[in-house]
């Protein structure tokens, strides 16, 4: 019981400063939705940008979806798509719990079981929680964890392994990173201890079929990375910090030693006393680790290894770190007594950690959310937006949001609702006061 009250009391938290802090209108990529939008609206969905692969990168599709649905429901308003983001969040933080009360690991009790609510809703997913956009992020590793957790059940059956692919493809269609858990599925099947050979090749032919097509799919609008790509030891620091991020970025100079740690003592677990209660723990931290190589395949060349301590990418990390949680747990039950004594250490400064890291990004999130209404209300105020304001808010996209501002408040969607309509007739406006 008192687990369930300390969830509910996090989520509750969680969503609270969700609200409080939610961005108060599209930024950023965001803005690439309201042509869509208008598309959708008009019935010519298909010939938008919708089915393309964003920023040559990334294929958000069933982002997409969720928001257009969300923003017509909302009257253009951007808690609802927030909320939809907490409310994915907390479902996959039912899912990982549910791998860790049916894992025998022993120890999970106490300080443990709250160690394991904060790595699930951990304070750190607020910079993606507070941006609509960001929903395609909870898809992607909601997609992954519920695919993991069903390939780690005791009996696989055959639709069970279908929903799994199902689930991770849709992930892939909110965030492209979520291609990292197929390579861990196939993993996961070579390892089930209740499958044959020709069990195990049949299962892994729909994984094989969709991710070769959703890499088709992807390669197809790929752009290939401005800075070309990392080479080897770049890419390492880069996979460190990215990693160790998730539980460090208050002391970044301490992450690439705590993933370092962290691979150190769970490869040591594997190698020493290996046993099939490892595996879903194993798979959320190689899942953590696909996603990191994946991101700095992309950005380490261009942006270098300090790139990966970016915020919104901690929701990817602590899976990782939730997964050697448990891996932890599991060596402190059944390792040997010299390693059972370095373990408990091991949790009790990530705890702290853990702590500290979650108070830092959640004042992070304020302050991004301050910003944010700045840049909103000075949009709403003026039809001629400072540029530099523009940039800020915007980025590269400035010159093409600019057109995209104007259907806005044609529709009075945020941040127009106060001012656009209504307020009698101004230059380039009719006599209801709306954009011609």
């Amino acid at each position: 019981m008192r687990t369930w009250v300390a969830f509910a009391v996090l989520a509750a938290l969680l969503l609270a400063a969700t609200m409080a802090w939610h961005l108060p209108m599209m930024l950023w990529d965001h803005i690439d939705l309201v042509p869509m939008y208008e598309a959708w609206r008009s019935g010519a969905l298909g010939s938008s940008a919708f089915w393309q692969v964003h920023d040559g990168s990334h294929l958000h599709v069933a982002a997409y979806a969720v928001l257009l649905v969300t923003t017509w429901a909302s009257g253009g308003q951007p808690w609802l798509d927030c909320l939809a983001s907490v409310v994915l969040l907390v479902a996959q933080a039912l899912v990982l719990l549910r791998i860790a009360a049916v894992a025998p690991v022993g120890r999970i009790q106490g300080v443990w079981w709250l160690l394991l609510l904060l790595l699930a809703l951990h304070p750190g997913h607020l910079v993606n929680l507070q941006w609509g956009w960001q929903v395609a992020v909870f898809i992607s590793t909601l997609g992954a964890v519920a695919a993991i957790a069903l390939l780690t059940r005791p009996v696989l059956t055959v639709a069970a392994n279908l929903l799994a692919v199902a689930l991770a493809t849709v992930g892939v269609l909110g965030f492209s990173t979520t291609l990292a858990v197929f390579p861990v599925a196939l993993g996961l099947l070579a390892l089930h201890p209740a499958l044959q050979a020709r069990q195990r090749v049949l299962l892994a032919l729909p994984w094989l079929a969709a991710g070769a097509a959703l890499l088709a799919w992807l390669s197809a609008g790929r752009v290939d990375p401005a800075g070309g790509f990392p080479g080897v030891a770049e890419l390492a620091l880069y996979t460190l910090n990215y990693l160790g991020g998730g539980v460090s970025r208050l002391a970044t100079a301490a992450a690439p030693v705590w993933a370092l740690l962290a691979l150190a003592s769970a490869a040591f677990t594997v190698a020493t006393r290996w046993q099939s209660a490892l595996r879903p723990w194993l798979a959320l931290m190689l899942f953590g680790i696909g996603c990191a190589l994946l991101t700095g395949l992309g950005r380490a060349a261009e942006y270098g290894p300090g790139h990966a301590f970016v915020t919104r990418y901690a929701s990817f990390s602590l899976l990782f770190w939730f997964g050697w949680a448990g891996a932890m747990l599991v060596a402190w039950r059944d390792g040997r007594p010299p390693w059972r004594r370095y373990v408990r250490p091991l949790l009790a400064a990530l705890l702290v950690f853990v702590l500290a890291n979650g108070v830092h990004m959640a004042r992070q999130a304020r302050e991004i959310h301050d910003r944010a209404l700045d840049y909103a209300a000075h949009i709403a105020s003026t039809p001629h937006p400072d540029p530099v304001v523009m940039e800020a808010a915007f980025g590269w996209r400035a010159d093409a949001a600019a057109g995209h501002l104007e259907r806005l408040r044609a529709r009075s969607f945020a941040p127009f609702e106060a001012v656009a309509c209504g307020v009698g007739p101004e230059s380039g406006q009719d006599e209801a006061g709306c954009p011609q």
